[in-house]
């Protein structure tokens, strides 16, 4: 038997062969692929050698394929529209998409991120899956290893790293306390602020760099800078139940100006700007270099932009 070494076929002779069998022609055929006569010829010895075959003779009507010619040409048509399908790139159809993507993030994405994104998910892809995760300080680790497709938050980077960013928008600190507060009715500053119990709200083990992510350490260092000190008398570990107890008590909460807007509207709660310079930050999403391409992430972090811009 005729053995043939794939790793010496030159797949271009699969194109001569292909346009060889349509024209029956060895000038015409190399016209159809952009060859000249000598090099279609060339090429079509190649192809007898591979083949073992001398797959076309000549005759009064032209080039003749050989029954092994002809036999060749429906495996040959599919084989060549499957490496067409193979190096175009994918197409996304959200209305079809199947599958789940894993998230990474605080309870503070959740809340302010999702709703927008969500909503638009169930209504252009109902098949797509979200599963949240925990915002931890593996996150960078699972990342690469593809148990976390997307993250949600702030981080400082390794540089160089093979992991992407996008920036959704800027966040800053701002402070919440019940409506009737007392220190709500008068001008805040430095002396009343320090002068009232305060609750924090920091995630344990988090990467996050210390100017959002510990606004507890955060505050403090700026608070420090002025030679003043606080109180906190309550740490929590979530955002979820800060509005609820803040409410009630007279603690003081500084936390993202987005998630407080929100508790404000749901609670008895009064936004005060801080009486020290908190300073800003970019809240971003994150992915692998290998997710860079795939057509389904791309679509979902597009959407994720659209509906971050302006809240």
């Amino acid at each position: 038997m005729h053995e043939i070494n794939l790793l010496q076929l030159d797949l271009n002779l699969l194109l001569v062969l292909r346009a060889l069998l349509k024209e029956r022609n060895v000038t015409n055929a190399g016209e159809r692929i952009g060859l000249s006569q000598s090099a279609t010829s060339h090429a079509l010895g190649r192809l007898r050698e591979v083949f073992n075959d001398p797959l076309f003779v000549r005759s009064t009507k032209g080039m003749m394929p050989t029954p092994r010619a002809l036999e060749l040409l429906e495996p040959l048509e599919k084989i060549l529209l499957d490496i067409e399908q193979l190096i175009q790139p994918s197409v996304f159809e959200s209305k079809t998409a199947q599958g789940t993507i894993h998230l990474a993030a605080s309870d503070y994405s959740i809340v302010v991120v999702l709703p927008k994104v969500l909503k638009l998910i169930c209504d252009n892809a109902p098949h797509l899956n979200l599963e949240c995760h925990h915002w931890s300080s593996d996150i960078l680790d699972n990342l690469r290893n593809g148990a976390i497709d997307l993250g949600l938050g702030v981080l400082n980077l390794p540089q160089p790293s093979e992991l992407r960013f996008q920036k959704l928008f800027v966040e800053d600190l701002v402070s919440v306390v019940r409506s009737d507060h007392p220190i709500a009715q008068t001008d805040l500053t430095i002396e009343s602020f320090v002068a009232w119990p305060h609750a924090s709200i920091t995630i344990p083990n988090s990467p996050t760099s210390p100017i959002m992510h510990s606004p507890l350490k955060h505050v403090d260092n700026a608070l420090s800078s002025l030679g003043v000190k606080r109180r906190v008398m309550l740490k929590l570990p979530h955002f979820l139940a800060a509005p609820m107890i803040v409410s009630q008590s007279d603690l003081i909460l500084t936390l993202p100006r987005r998630i407080a807007m929100l508790y404000a509207q749901y609670t008895n709660l009064t936004l005060l700007e801080p009486p020290i310079e908190l300073g800003q930050y970019d809240y971003m999403q994150f992915w692998h270099e290998r997710l860079d391409y795939d057509q389904r992430h791309i679509w979902l972090r597009e959407l994720i932009a659209s509906q971050t811009h302006e809240i």
